[in-house]
Order: structure tokens, then sequence, then C-alpha cells
């Protein structure tokens, strides 16, 4: 199940990613944030359940700050 959101989650990046890089499309950075977060998690799930530990730690660590990102969007924090 994991998986497939992630496969889902991963599309959903390179396309936001391409449209913003290459076509110049309008899209939020906070957007782009947002889901690279949930992309993450993901990634972080799969590796703990894999037992890698320290990467799966890391990476979680890592989507909370981009998640961090996109929250201070909407209530400016510092």
């Amino acid at each position: 199940m994991f998986r497939v959101l992630e496969v889902i989650v991963a599309s959903a990046t390179l396309i936001l990613l391409l449209s913003h890089w290459i076509f110049s499309f309008n899209v939020s950075i906070d957007l782009i944030a947002l889901v690279s977060a949930f992309l993450y998690v993901f990634l972080g799930m799969r590796y703990l359940k894999e037992d890698r530990v320290i990467r799966g730690t890391i990476i979680l660590v890592v989507s909370s700050m981009m998640a961090f990102i996109f929250i201070e969007s909407f209530i400016p924090i510092t």
C-alpha cells in the first residue's frame, strides 16, 4: 500500500517540478515543499520497515523540515 502511494506522490512531485522548471508554469514553491515532504515521509517509512533505522530517521527529519517550510508560509513563525 505504501509503495503505491509512494509512486503516486513521486509522480506528482516530478510533474510539479518539471512544470515549474522547464515549462515555467507558476507553481508555488510551498506546494512543491508539501508534496516533497509527503514523498520523504513515505520513503522514511519504507526505510524504517526495512530496518534501515538511521537512513529512515534522517529522511523523516528532512521531511519534517520541508513540512515546516510549508506551514511557515501560512503562519510566519520566524
